[in-house]
């Protein structure tokens, strides 16, 4: 399934070149990975990496919100060629991040200070959500601060599981 055709009504594609292929960078990007990546996650980084230029660092879906056209509220995902490049840079930094980077796969933010990742966290393996500056090698304890959005980029994308999480909207 083509998750950009079939976006939950609350959703919109509002930048980004989402063009289908990146069959090798979309590789790299599993093999890379420190944890298993869902199917249509992959599916999805095929969906958005077939610009393998520089420009291309992924989509960005925004919120409708009723009542305000001009809501700002949005989610980026990056793609395959990005995805991999900030990995490298997160891998590269200090402590707390490092000590968590090789437990979760970042997908994407909110174009401020929120991180969307997969990880196996405090209700099981799924789509998270948490502060960049927050991530720790905790973050997924039952205590901390990751929330879980989705089981899947399709549950939330799709279906409209977690959106409202996703933006830590109450």
């Amino acid at each position: 399934m083509k998750i950009l055709e079939n976006l939950h009504e609350r959703l919109e594609l509002i930048d980004g070149n989402p063009i289908y292929g990146g069959e090798e960078t979309v590789k790299q990007v599993a093999e890379c990975s420190p944890i298993p990546l869902p199917e249509d996650y992959i599916e999805f980084l095929r969906e958005i990496s077939g610009d393998t230029s520089e420009e291309n660092v992924g989509v960005e879906i925004r919120l409708i919100v009723p009542d305000d056209e001009d809501s700002t509220l949005s989610m980026a995902f990056y793609s395959a060629q990005d995805a991999l490049e900030k990995y490298k840079e997160y891998k590269e930094l200090s402590a707390p991040l490092y000590d968590i980077i090789d437990k979760i796969w970042i997908v994407g933010d909110d174009i401020g200070d929120l991180v969307y990742f997969y990880g196996n966290g405090k209700d099981g393996f799924g789509l998270y959500v948490d502060e960049i500056g927050a991530l720790t090698p905790h973050s997924l304890d039952a205590s901390a601060g990751a929330e879980k959005i989705a089981d899947t980029i399709t549950d939330l994308l799709v279906k409209g599981i977690g959106i409202d999480t996703a933006l830590w909207i109450d």
